[in-house]
């Protein structure tokens, strides 16, 4: 399952993978650490800008990222319809 719907307080949790994969969508290209950061961190809808993971993550962090694709992570509600809308 690459999403889920945290019970408890509503949060969305997506796959680390699935969300690298959205990004080299994007790009055309698998992204380097460096340009999934920026990418994370640029989104925008609707006129509004905001970070895919609620914050700003860091190049290291995308690194790390990318060796856990497995890994559930919190999602923006934002960021969930992007990558759900652009999934699609």
């Amino acid at each position: 399952m690459a999403a889920e719907q945290n019970t408890k307080n509503g949060e969305a949790k997506m796959m680390l993978g699935f969300i690298v994969r959205r990004c080299a969508a994007e790009l055309g290209h698998t992204p380097t650490p460096d340009e999934f950061a920026a990418w994370a961190n640029r989104q925008r809808q609707n006129g509004k800008s905001y970070c895919l993971f609620g914050k700003e993550i860091s190049p290291s962090a995308a690194k790390v990222m990318f060796a856990q694709p497995g890994r559930m992570v919190t999602v923006s509600p934002e960021g969930l319809a992007r990558v759900w809308k652009g999934a699609r």
